[in-house]
């Protein structure tokens, strides 16, 4: 796998696999729906608002994606000397941020 497709699995994976989540919510087996303490139609009704919420959510996170990659691609993003995009800062590990492209750690700039 190169650093380009790399990058672009690490940024957009997260929305499309909330977006796979929200659509399995909705398309839930009838027995599934039989076997709910829930009436048939209140549960339709909250797979429905879930599987909405979720796509909506899955749709910002694209569109976050989007626009890191565009603000990387026009100088704006903190880049890696290797020229990739770094990741958001992760506080648990002492400010470090890696490169999507070739993964070596960098300290928050």
């Amino acid at each position: 796998m190169n650093r380009g497709a790399r990058m672009s699995l690490e940024l957009f994976a997260p929305a499309l696999i909330v977006a796979a989540g929200a659509l399995a919510v909705g398309t839930l087996p009838a027995d599934a729906v039989a076997a709910s303490s829930l009436p048939g139609g209140s549960y339709a009704r909250l797979a429905q608002c879930l599987q909405v919420g979720g796509l909506g959510i899955a749709a910002a996170m694209l569109v976050h994606s989007l626009w890191r990659l565009w603000r990387w691609e026009r100088g704006r993003e903190p880049q890696c000397a290797c020229g990739g995009l770094l990741s958001r800062p992760r506080r648990h590990r002492d400010g470090l941020r890696r490169c999507l492209g070739c993964r070596r750690p960098h300290p928050e700039i």
